[in-house]
């Protein structure tokens, strides 16, 4: 019997796996569509791809002014609900540029942003 108990685990969490690679990948494209026109300003944002199951994600970004993008590695995020906003609150973070990393570490780490209410939507899919 135990052959068959972990026959029938292993089954149903490759399926999870692929279900979470398929709404992962999904999700990336719809954060990535989402966030762009707000950082319009600054840049564009080139790769998005999140990992639910870690609650990390990955960002290429291109600042205008720079000539190769930027990599930014949330390696622990949580989003928060409250009174119907949305919050992000970061616990780790990288950046591929120093000044950059730096910068991150000291404005964002361990800190709570409200986002915007047009995100609510494709927040409510990580949560």
């Amino acid at each position: 019997m135990a052959f068959w108990d972990n026959f029938k685990k292993s089954t149903v969490d490759s399926v999870k796996d692929q279900v979470n690679t398929v709404k992962d990948t999904t999700n990336s494209a719809v954060f990535k569509a989402a966030i762009n026109p707000f950082i319009r300003k600054y840049g564009q944002i080139l790769a998005f791809k999140i990992d639910s199951k870690d609650k990390a994600f990955l960002m290429e970004i291109m600042l205008k002014g720079e000539f190769e993008p930027i990599r930014v590695e949330i390696d622990k995020y949580e989003f928060i609900q409250k009174d119907e906003k949305s919050y992000v609150k970061f616990h780790s973070l990288h950046a591929s540029r120093y000044w950059m990393d730096t910068l991150m570490e000291l404005m964002l780490l361990e800190k709570e942003f409200e986002l915007p209410k047009e995100l609510n939507k494709p927040i409510q899919t990580f949560m």
